[in-house]
């Protein structure tokens, strides 16, 4: 699983769907996931169910099978995801219906009232997570994910800096202190007197570290899109909430207390824990969501 929570929802009322569904995205934002649905209304055969983290079926479709006949015949194709079934007509009928077919992996409700249908959806999203996500799971996640910052961020730096003027300024903040770096990099002897001048933008901006990539998106902020970021310090606040926890979360290491699994800093001074997940999957989305628009 990534930071999307993708979700086949298998019912005729598109209008339905569209009433209720916001509370299932605001409930997955808060927990740090993008909401991703595809609606259809009957089977569809170039359907690969095994993509979804999640399956909303309603009892009575738009066409043969109906949703029993059709969760049957997902588990024939091998695929276990959690299926939500519901009907107007109450969960006894589908009770009857599923044990009709010996649905296996299958939650209950009713249609109605939305409200109690939409706290089952919620829990039962609550328990897939679960199922797919120890410590060390949201911790190569959480990785990977920055790693996609990182890899946006190399994307959006060349496309501003392409003119002199913008490169006299990149050079003049950027990469002023980044001298030795460089020639490290590239192997110079100690008599080398390497400059930053007349070097591609894109060999420059494979040599910067994270660091140096957000202050260099933090200029292109302030510059062309100032509505972007309302807090007061871009560079500073995407050190603090995605860079530095980045970091400690690489050298960290997992122990059991109390039963429970937590990750701890090499020195012991930091936990990470549910919570701490939660928020920084948030940060993730909020700056991806400032980076796309720079993509732009």
């Amino acid at each position: 699983m990534n930071l999307k929570y993708r979700i086949l929802w298998i019912e005729n009322e598109e209008d339905w769907v569209e009433s209720i569904e916001d509370q299932i995205q605001e409930y997955l934002e808060e927990l740090g996931f993008i909401y991703g649905r595809k609606l259809i209304a009957k089977e569809e055969q170039d359907i690969s169910y095994n993509d979804y983290d999640l399956i909303l079926m309603d009892l009575n479709l738009a066409d043969q099978p109906n949703g029993a006949e059709l969760i049957s015949k997902i588990r024939d194709l091998g695929v276990y995801t959690d299926v939500v079934f519901y009907s107007a007509s109450g969960i006894d009928e589908l009770r009857a219906k599923g044990r009709e077919k010996e649905l296996e992996g299958v939650f209950y409700s009713g249609r109605t009232p939305d409200t109690a249908f939409v706290n089952r959806v919620k829990a039962v999203i609550d328990a897939t997570l679960k199922k797919v996500q120890d410590l060390n799971n949201l911790r190569g996640l959480v990785m990977a994910e920055v790693s996609e910052l990182d890899a946006v961020m190399d994307r959006i730096i060349p496309s501003y800096f392409s003119t002199a003027e913008k490169m006299e300024l990149f050079h003049k903040h950027i990469t002023a202190n980044r001298e030795t770096t460089l020639q490290k990099s590239l192997n110079c002897t100690n008599k080398c007197q390497l400059t930053w001048r007349g070097k591609d933008i894109q060999e420059i901006v494979s040599l910067l570290d994270s660091s140096q990539k957000a202050r260099a998106i933090k200029i292109i902020i302030e510059q062309s899109r100032p509505d972007l970021y309302s807090e007061s310090n871009f560079y500073e606040e995407y050190n603090a909430t995605i860079i530095t926890p980045r970091n400690e979360l690489a050298h960290c290491k997992s122990e059991l207390h109390d039963g429970q699994e937590i990750l701890l800093t090499r020195k012991g001074d930091k936990c990470f824990n549910e919570a701490f997940f939660k928020e920084i999957r948030k940060n993730i989305l909020k700056y991806s969501s400032i980076f796309n628009e720079l993509l732009q």
